[in-house]
């Protein structure tokens, strides 16, 4: 049996819910996750709805399922197991009512994310660790955000230059190109800034799967990447630095998706803030790694009552016809990176983006 629970404004209000629609996905050029819920229309409810505001109205979605559940005890049980999914958590932006209806819009903390550092970014020194100096900016913001940074750390060799016009995420998206890392928030309003090959809990969907998709792609993926970054040279005095004549670069290249696919050339990167021949290297092939990331990418299972979060990883079964009569079947395993989830009277339907071209990723933790 399929059940809910959600609250807006810290008030209860699953007993007015008709529909429920949660778009979100990760490192989407900033974003934000979308959240729309339709309630019903009742006078009872009217000053509540009134005290909602932009911005301010937290919201809250549970969702509850009878899944299958492989232990024996439970399956002696009756062969399944209530799963709870918080599928998302985010404010407010808008409120709308006709006479039989409420239409609430909201959106994750990304799009909070969206305002500029401020001249209060001018008093900080923005130099040491790529963690050290992604908290310092992210400090600024009012409230600061809660966030988990599980991602490769780099130490620069220059110090980062913003302006008092640059936004939170323009920061987070630096700093993530920086690392190789992807960010975005889960479910339960925390940011994550992750290691894309750093997923979590397997979920097996073949019990679930309405449609399995298999399609193959490499838009976004490229093979060759060109860094080029700046010399940098110790001066007489201590801690000084002065930028050398030698100009640096590294093209790092895999041969064997060249063989495959031909070149596939990316944008040639120019990482200022590195100084030495072997940290424009590392960079090379840190995003040679990352755009595996679109390797044999997108795939978009349909799967009905199954909510798994988004970076979390994903297995299921697909067949293949290959002749009149014969068939083959495979199996697909990607993490998940988007996310379309649809619930209402008629059931809970939720159409996942899955990259499989993270299983092809390095960690370089």
């Amino acid at each position: 049996m399929i059940d809910h629970e959600v609250t807006i404004g810290g008030i209860d209000v699953s007993a007015e819910v008709l529909s429920i629609n949660v778009q979100d996905q990760i490192d989407s050029e900033s974003d934000p996750g979308k959240i729309t819920i339709t309630l019903v229309n009742r006078p009872s409810k009217y000053s509540t709805v009134e005290a909602w505001t932009p911005q301010t109205t937290p919201i809250k979605i549970i969702l509850k399922n009878w899944v299958y559940d492989s232990d024996k005890e439970r399956k002696a049980a009756g062969g399944h197991a209530e799963q709870t999914y918080l599928v998302a958590y985010g404010h407010m932006t808008d409120c709308s009512r006709s006479s039989s209806e409420i239409v609430v819009t909201g959106e994750c903390d990304l799009g909070h994310l969206a305002d500029a550092i401020g001249d209060e970014y001018n008093h900080l020194s923005l130099v040491g660790t790529s963690k050290e100096v992604l908290e310092k900016v992210l400090y600024l913001h009012n409230p600061p955000p809660e966030g988990w940074y599980n991602a490769r750390i780099i130490r620069y060799d220059k110090a980062k230059n913003y302006n008092s016009e640059t936004t939170f995420q323009e920061v987070l998206e630096d700093i993530a190109d920086d690392v190789g890392a992807v960010y975005y928030y889960s479910a339960d309003g925390i940011l994550q800034f992750r290691d894309p090959t750093s997923v979590g809990e397997l979920y097996d969907l073949d019990p679930y799967v309405i449609n399995p998709d298999d399609t193959k792609s490499i838009m976004g993926y490229c093979n060759i990447v060109k860094v080029i970054a700046d010399e940098t040279l110790a001066d007489s005095e201590e801690g000084r630095e002065t930028p050398g004549s030698n100009p640096i670069q590294y093209t790092a290249r895999d041969e064997e998706s060249i063989a495959e696919f031909g070149e596939l050339v990316a944008p040639t990167d120019r990482a200022v803030w590195i100084g030495t021949p072997e940290e424009c290297r590392k960079r090379a092939e840190l995003l040679l790694n990352f755009y595996r990331l679109f390797k044999n990418a997108l795939t978009k299972p349909k799967v009905a009552g199954i909510v798994p979060p988004l970076h979390s990883m994903v297995s299921y079964s697909v067949f293949i016809p290959i002749a009149k009569g014969e068939a083959v079947s495979g199996t697909v395993n990607g993490t998940v990176v988007a996310r379309s989830i649809e619930y209402s009277v008629e059931g809970l339907i939720c159409e996942l983006t899955v990259s499989r071209g993270v299983t092809d990723m390095t960690s370089y933790w």
